[in-house]
């Protein structure tokens, strides 16, 4: 990989939260949203294109928040999962940069999602010789994770609610990875959120 390779970035924030009752991208956390803590995370990067896929509760979330430079998406198929808002992702990406060498692929509820790890997995794809970079933690290998061009048409074939992390576990032998420690912690129910409280004090 070049470090001039061109890098876009997609943040899937289209879900319902319906374990959580209400929207987790805008649960606090560090006096901010999880989706705004993302959006500030990969601002001083030169990603381009930069896109954020909403869906369920749209309008409530992004009165809510500063996209700054991002590109805001409205997913209308949220409901089917993950997959669709992948497929918006992607296709939108490659509209808006035809030179496009590959994606980083974030989630809206991993709040330890940091600007360290972001530069090591784009430092890691840049040397590396691996088309896929991704993250491992306790034994997954998976999201926030950088996939090249090459899976493109794999992504935009991606169904119901299946995410990148299939691909990744289908290509194994052209993953590299990078370690994230807190990368299991994600916020999926109230008590999720009250254990994000109490990893801040």
């Amino acid at each position: 990989m070049s470090e001039s390779e061109n890098i876009g970035v997609v943040i899937l924030a289209a879900g319902s939260s319906s374990r959580l009752g209400r929207p987790k991208q805008l649960v606090e956390f560090q006096n901010k949203s999880l989706l705004q803590h993302v959006i500030d995370t990969i601002n001083p990067f030169q990603f381009h294109p930069s896109v954020l896929v909403l869906g369920a509760n749209a309008d409530e979330i992004r009165k809510s928040i500063n996209p700054k430079n991002v590109t805001l998406l409205h997913n209308e198929n949220w409901s089917e999962g993950i997959a669709s808002s992948i497929r918006l992702g992607v296709s939108e990406s490659i509209k808006l940069e035809k030179s496009l060498d590959g994606i980083l692929f974030l989630l809206s509820d991993q709040p330890f999602v940091n600007k360290e790890l972001i530069g090591e997995l784009l430092e890691n794809h840049a040397n590396g010789n691996q088309k896929i970079t991704a993250c491992s933690y306790k034994g997954n290998v998976g999201v926030p994770a950088i996939l090249s061009k090459d899976f493109f048409p794999h992504l935009l074939e991606l169904k119901g609610d299946v995410g990148a992390k299939k691909i990744i576990a289908q290509n194994s032998d052209n993953v590299q990875s990078v370690i994230f420690k807190k990368g299991s912690f994600d916020v999926d129910t109230e008590e999720d959120v009250q254990e994000l409280l109490h990893k801040e004090i």
